[in-house]
């Protein structure tokens, strides 16, 4: 047994590596920052581009990709929270087009220590800072929605009588506590397993098939294409899932105590 592991063992297996640089007490991943700035701009200039050759006649290929999108959102919009809904939309809209961006940057990786363009989600810094967000614009709807007094009677008169207000505040703060972290992990968890099955596969077919010169490589490069659409489907779902409990995380602030 230790010598089928000695070869492995013997390989340099790395994730989450960043180019750092130090500003003040923060260190700063600069990977990170320069591939979320690229995918911003790949998101706005994708809505540049659909804004110029949007048109009232028929639309074109990628005006039409983009009404089934927004036909999409629309729908689960509607079915969960109504017409009330119709404000977060562009919200849902922009976080899923924005996180699957982020995700396809996982497919140029090629599992190095060092990518030279990392998906930003792999790191947790930004999925936490989009859940943030999430997270603050359901607390004002909420208060919107609610009032400050009824924002705060919901804690604790939910989900039991008004009598086990202690038990209501109790699981409620739990409840908003979670919300961020299972926001955060979720995405992250996946992205970075992605980055990490990416090095592993790399390290096995080099121990496997470094010897066998030109089939080797080939056998390399089918691997490595097999797992990167496996991930690219696997971020189109994590995209998914993110915008789809956005929605329903404001379908709870938006809607009456009633309907709890």
């Amino acid at each position: 047994m230790s010598s089928f592991l000695t070869p492995m063992m013997g390989i340099d297996i790395s994730v989450g590596d960043h180019v750092q640089r130090k500003i003040g007490p923060l260190t700063i991943n600069m990977d990170i920052v320069w591939a979320t700035c690229i995918a911003g701009a790949i998101v706005m200039t994708l809505g540049l581009i659909l804004r110029a050759k949007a048109t009232s006649g028929v639309p074109g290929k990628f005006q039409m990709a983009w009404e089934l999108l927004v036909g999409a959102v629309q729908t689960q919009v509607d079915d969960s929270i109504g017409p009330r809904g119709a404000k977060i939309v562009p919200l849902a809209i922009t976080l899923f087009v924005f996180i699957f961006t982020c995700n396809l940057f996982e497919v140029v990786g090629i599992g190095s220590k060092l990518d030279v363009l990392p998906a930003p989600t792999s790191d947790i810094n930004l999925p936490l800072a989009m859940a943030l967000y999430v997270i603050v614009m359901v607390h004002r709807a909420a208060i919107r929605n609610r009032g400050v007094g009824g924002y705060f009677k919901h804690y604790f008169s939910q989900p039991f009588p008004v009598k086990l207000a202690p038990v209501n505040l109790f699981m409620n703060g739990i409840e908003e506590l979670v919300k961020p972290v299972t926001l955060t992990l979720r995405l992250f968890g996946n992205l970075f397993a992605g980055g990490l099955m990416l090095s592993l596969l790399a390290a096995l077919v080099a121990w496997k098939f470094g010897s066998f010169g030109v089939i080797g490589g080939v056998l390399s490069a089918l691997f490595t294409v097999v797992w990167k659409l496996f991930d690219m489907a696997i971020g189109a779902i994590q995209a998914f899932i993110f915008a789809l409990l956005t929605i329903l995380y404001f379908d709870t602030a938006m809607a009456p105590d009633e309907a709890h």
